[in-house]
């Protein structure tokens, strides 16, 4: 996984909760922790809470290899600031991972002119000064 440190993204402060400890754990440490089944060996989303292959309860955590494809995507025009400057557009994204589950994330260091669907693509992660780390993803 690239550790390149992508631009800044204006996502705001995220905060981890109980159920969240080791995605955030594995950000900080430029991982991509999901969720996987140890009795049907399914991959999950980070936000599973069990597993629609067996039902399993308690889903556990396995690094991921941190490549996916892109599926879709939109841009989003920010609100201008009461300075008048424009934050730049944020293009956020339906990916899917090389181990199967689909996130929601944000893409940074594309042209939009290159955004096509199947892209390949590559987590980074952002270490932001305040709250915790986070996954983006950039062309690979």
């Amino acid at each position: 996984m690239a550790t390149d440190t992508p631009a800044p993204t204006g996502i705001g402060v995220l905060r981890r909760d109980f159920r969240t400890d080791p995605f955030f754990d594995g950000a900080a440490a430029d991982r991509l922790v999901i969720r996987r089944c140890a009795d049907c060996d399914l991959w999950l989303a980070p936000d599973a809470t069990c597993c629609p292959g067996c039902g399993s309860e308690e889903p556990g955590w396995a690094d991921a290899a941190g490549d996916a494809t892109l599926v879709t995507w939109t841009v989003v025009h920010g609100r201008p600031a009461e300075d008048g400057t424009v934050p730049p557009p944020a293009v956020l994204a339906l990916v899917e991972l090389t181990e199967g589950p689909w996130l929601h994330t944000r893409l940074v260091g594309v042209e939009r002119a290159a955004l096509r669907e199947g892209l390949p693509l590559t987590a980074v992660f952002e270490h932001p000064g305040e709250g915790e780390s986070y996954l983006l993803f950039r062309p690979a």
